[in-house]
């Protein structure tokens, strides 16, 4: 594509810009809510002008470029932040990560302007399925999926407007979210119409109301059931000094100082330590092992932590061959490790943890960057007072991976992560929130173990209890809970999303088809008359 195509005129800027400028405010740490409603709206605007008066699709395009290129500059710049501790090329990696997702953005306005141009429906129709297909192909790009933010997430912080998760995962507060920008979309193209604004304004308070209510009902009929005490330690351990391998002999030290402060306070069911607590291979480290099996024999209580998990390919070769993943390993409460099969991380930070599409074993030279395996379906640790799930790190934003735990018949998810690299950015405070949602998606409670922070509990209504602090060192235990609920979305999934993507689909096919049968009988695609602003 041409340099000059993606150069906006003066009204697709100020569309694009007026969205992404709303869309950097509508996430945590932000606690704003009324951005997240109606960032999409002055794009959604612009798109379906361009599509009434017959504008080339181009047009779109530029906005929803421009519109995702801003936007996830704004929120993601702690990738540059994160990328920083490994390499030089930190900047590159970041700007790359724009060039990745805003063509993404782009699809979805030519999306929004086809499906306008094809059928002349209200937005409230085409910009919540537009923009739900949108976040569903993020989810399931393969190595390059990065669903970091729905616009589920914008609301994540109020209990009562997230319950309807239960029935169609982040997906459906997404949909409910931009049918309500479609609404006043259509309530702004209709303005010179007073009735007809009031009514789609109208429409969407109806839509709040009705989603309220719900979540209203739900925080009070949901019957929550103990699980077990859950311990988790927060050690605080600087990424800087975690990259020193002189530094780890002092890791399990730290890790097993702050078990036994929390052991003397509490007496909890299971110990969490975080990610990548022992950063290397426990074969290379004999006194790990040992360390933490005397801990958790004496003190009687079973230790979850992460650690580099390596697999050997053919030892013998020179050098040897073996792969290694970012995992969790329990260590039970009679001191044995490996009883039960190491947890091994299924979805990997892309650059980080392991190149897109390259074989990881190109990456071998350089020590736990880029060439991490990756781990099978999921299976979850079984203990006395039920079976428990992991999340190692990133995995939290997946829908999908805390499903497959919940149809697999866990009892509550453990989020193991190590988020100093994020610094104080605002990604710590999206990563957690992305659990609120999982929570009451598969209703279960989630206990976070975090290394800087934030650790805490959420519980099945997700609603947080006892968060930590940001690079402070803590250890806290939490009652766990769960419910008896299989709900609508563990049995069905994604269904919201993948209709909306059908659907999506199906009109860019149909227009396509269209357009395609217009400049074969020599007429041009706009084939019909502008609409006037008080139409829908």
């Amino acid at each position: 594509m041409k340099v000059r195509v993606l150069r906006p005129t003066r009204e697709e800027a100020i569309a694009a810009l007026l969205s992404a400028a709303l869309f950097a405010i509508a996430f945590p740490p932000f606690r704003l809510v009324v951005p997240v409603f109606l960032c999409l709206v002055p794009a959604a605007v612009a798109i379906a002008r361009a599509a009434d008066e017959g504008v080339p699709w181009r047009s779109a395009a530029r906005i929803g470029f421009w519109f995702g290129f801003v936007g996830y500059a704004a929120n993601l710049y702690w990738i540059a932040v994160a990328l920083s501790l490994f390499t030089k090329l930190a900047i590159a990696g970041y700007v790359a990560s724009l060039l990745w997702l805003a063509p993404f953005a782009a699809l979805w306005g030519i999306a929004l302007f086809m499906a306008r141009r094809l059928t002349r429906w209200p937005l409230a129709i085409l910009l919540p399925l537009t923009w739900t297909a949108h976040e569903l192909a993020l989810n399931y790009l393969a190595d390059l999926s990065f669903p970091w933010l729905p616009l589920g997430l914008g609301v994540s912080e109020l209990p009562s407007l997230i319950q309807i998760a239960d029935l169609s995962g982040v997906r459906g507060i997404s949909f409910w979210i931009a049918a309500t920008a479609g609404l006043m979309a259509d309530a702004y193209r209709a303005r010179l119409t007073s009735r007809g604004a009031a009514l789609r304004l109208g429409g969407a308070a109806a839509l709040a109301a009705g989603v309220w209510a719900y979540g209203a009902w739900r925080l009070r009929t949901t019957e929550l059931r103990p699980v077990a005490p859950i311990g988790v330690v927060q050690p605080n351990i600087p990424e800087d000094e975690k990259l020193q391998a002189a530094n780890r002999k002092r890791f399990v030290g730290i890790h097993a100082a702050a078990t036994r402060r929390l052991v003397a306070e509490s007496d909890p069911a299971l110990i969490v330590w975080p990610e990548t607590a022992l950063p290397g291979f426990l074969v290379d480290h004999p006194e790990w092992r040992d360390s933490i099996a005397a801990l958790s024999a004496i003190e009687r209580d079973p230790i979850l932590f992460g650690v580099i998990d390596l697999q050997w390919i053919d030892p013998d070769a020179t050098p040897p061959r073996y792969a290694y993943f970012n995992a969790a390993m329990l260590a039970d409460s009679l001191g044995r490790i490996g009883d039960q099969p190491a947890y091994r991380k299924k979805y990997l930070v892309p650059i980080v943890e392991r190149v897109p599409f390259l074989n990881p074993a190109w990456f071998a030279g350089i020590d736990y960057f880029g060439g991490f395996g990756r781990g099978l379906d999921p299976k979850p640790f079984s203990f006395p007072f039920g079976d428990a799930g992991v999340l190692i790190c990133y995995e939290s934003i997946f829908p999908q991976h805390s499903r497959a735990f919940r149809r697999a018949g866990t009892e509550i998810l453990l989020n193991i992560t190590n988020d100093a690299w994020f610094g104080h950015s605002s990604a710590p405070w999206q990563h957690f929130a992305h659990l609120r949602l999982r929570a009451v998606e598969n209703r279960v409670g989630i206990v976070r173990s975090a290394n800087t922070g934030i650790s805490g509990y959420i519980d099945p209504l997700g609603r947080v209890h006892g968060a930590t602090g940001l690079f402070e060192p803590a250890e806290r235990t939490y009652m766990a809970e769960t419910t008896e609920l299989m709900t609508p979305y563990v049995r069905v999934g994604d269904w919201i999303g993948v209709l909306s993507l059908l659907a999506t689909a199906g009109l860019m096919l149909a227009d396509a088809r269209r357009v395609r049968r217009l400049r074969r009988a020599g007429a041009p695609p706009a084939d019909r008359e502008p609409l006037d602003d008080g139409d829908a």
